[in-house]
């Protein structure tokens, strides 16, 4: 186990988030608003922590391999979790330091479930700061870890192969240089975006923090009833499209600069987008039918909402806590769907989805037909036995662990509805929970402190997918 290069790679992202910190603390200054020293003494120090860290473990011989990037992956998510915390800690709003790490991961982890109870008792560079980690989380963080690495001269894939795994084996670019288009096209996008949002008549201020938590997939808002604060069709169109795009594979973006039909003729891509429109068809007819809503009204509720959960956006325009039980249910089902792989949204994803299916096909041909040899294929390439076996278990993991933590919430005296959709809602990263308590109109702070800690984990478990946790746990993985 090569330590050293751990360090050296977490002191780079230490210092870098210390960097971050400076945004909104000149925000606060410009605002008048006290909290600016809080931002800005707290990012000078951890900058200059990550510096030491940095000059300490720099050497000519860093390498990186399977051991020291699974041990990277977890540590940087829950080290960065646990300084981003700070200023939620020290600022005004009187948290405490297990609130303060919750809001933090689920900031960082672009879940979007919070424990603020009146975002109006935040200050303007505290909102900024929940944007921005939001924003680092979707891909920022990663991206830049691939950027710098081949400058290092070691092995960036790996790192970012833990966290999009599907698809990027087909790449024959050096990973500088997708790393670097990914940079340009997701900084442009939520640029085109904010500006969109400004167009449409969002606050200048509000249409950066929107446009940052839509294209990571976080949902964090600005306002208390999240969009519909707004009541702009326009700007749900804005948003929703936002949503969508941060769905989709980045790396097919960097592919489409050479040629858009990777992006348009992608199986995962129509797959994504038939299943978003067969939602809301269903969606909308429950809601025109049964709760009575009218029809332009009720496509226009259910296009949002839905887009929202199935991407982990976790937006919402309306209450959906009261569109009845069959509402609720599917919903909850939407919750674990998540996008594409490669994209910034959490859940299983559609091309395990995909998989899945078609192992379920397999089987049935299988039963008609026993001696028939019937290979899975994706992409006109034949899939592995290993590769199936990974993404049922990974399935397998992802539906386990959340009854198991939804078993824990529920040990811990919380309402099995409240501790299903909880549950669900921090492993697929989404955000807002499907009960009355941690719906779109509530959040997360009725909770007892072992609760937040237990979702924290979660959190950051299903953002980082299982197997790099699990295999931290494993006596082999770690003998030489």
């Amino acid at each position: 186990m090569n330590i050293r290069s751990v360090l050296y790679i977490l002191g780079i992202l230490t210092s870098t988030l210390g960097c971050m910190m400076l945004f909104p603390a000149i925000f606060n200054f410009i605002k008048h608003e006290n909290e600016w020293t809080i931002f800005a003494s707290t990012g000078i120090i951890i900058f200059f922590i990550g510096m030491t860290i940095i000059l300490a473990f720099k050497s000519k011989e860093l390498k990186i391999g399977n051991k020291e990037t699974f041990l990277l992956t977890f540590l940087s998510w829950f080290i960065l979790a646990s300084i981003s915390a700070l200023p939620f800690y020290l600022s005004n709003l009187n948290l405490s330091y297990t609130d303060s790490f919750f809001e933090a991961t689920s900031g960082i982890t672009t879940t979007g479930s919070t424990i603020i109870k009146d975002l109006n008792d935040a200050s303007a560079g505290l909102l900024l700061w929940r944007s921005i980690l939001q924003w680092l989380g979707g891909i920022g963080i990663i991206v830049m870890a691939v950027a710098a690495l081949p400058l290092l001269h070691i092995s960036g894939l790996q790192l970012f192969f833990s966290e999009q795994k599907e698809g990027t084996d087909k790449l024959k670019e050096s990973v500088k240089k997708i790393a670097t288009s990914i940079i340009i096209i997701y900084g442009a996008l939520t640029i085109i975006c904010a500006l969109f949002l400004k167009i449409a008549g969002m606050p200048f201020f509000d249409s950066i923090c929107h446009a940052m938590t839509t294209l990571a997939t976080g949902g964090y808002s600005t306002q208390n009833n999240s969009i519909a604060h707004y009541n702009s069709s326009l700007i749900e169109l804005i948003i929703i499209t936002g949503m969508i795009l941060a769905s989709l594979p980045f790396i097919l973006f960097v592919k489409s600069l050479n040629n858009i039909n990777h992006l348009i003729f992608d199986s995962q891509v129509k797959n994504f987008i038939l299943l978003i429109l067969i939602s809301i068809f269903i969606m909308t007819l429950w809601l025109h039918y049964k709760i009575d809503i009218d029809i332009f009204k009720a496509t226009r509720i259910a296009a949002f909402n839905v887009i929202s959960i199935i991407t982990g956006t976790g937006y919402s325009t309306s209450d959906f806590t009261q569109w009845g039980s069959f509402a609720i249910a599917l919903l909850f089902i939407f919750m674990f769907v998540g996008g594409c792989t490669g994209s910034t949204t959490g859940g299983i994803k559609i091309f395990r989805l995909q998989i899945l299916f078609k192992v379920i096909v397999q089987q049935i041909k299988k039963i008609i037909k026993p001696h028939q040899v019937i290979n899975i294929s994706y992409e006109k390439s034949t899939l592995e036995d290993k590769t199936i076996l990974s993404i049922l278990s990974l399935i397998f993991l992802f539906i386990f662990t959340t009854l198991l933590v939804a078993a824990i919430l529920c040990f811990l005296g919380i309402d099995i509805l409240s501790s299903l959709s909880a549950a669900a809602t921090a492993i697929a990263v989404v955000g807002p929970g499907l009960s009355n308590e941690i719906g779109p109109s509530g959040n997360f702070s009725q909770f007892p402190d072992a609760a937040k800690w237990t979702l924290s984990l979660a959190m950051i478990i299903g953002r980082i997918e299982f197997f790099a946790v699990l295999i931290l746990f494993i006596p082999s993985f770690w003998r030489k």
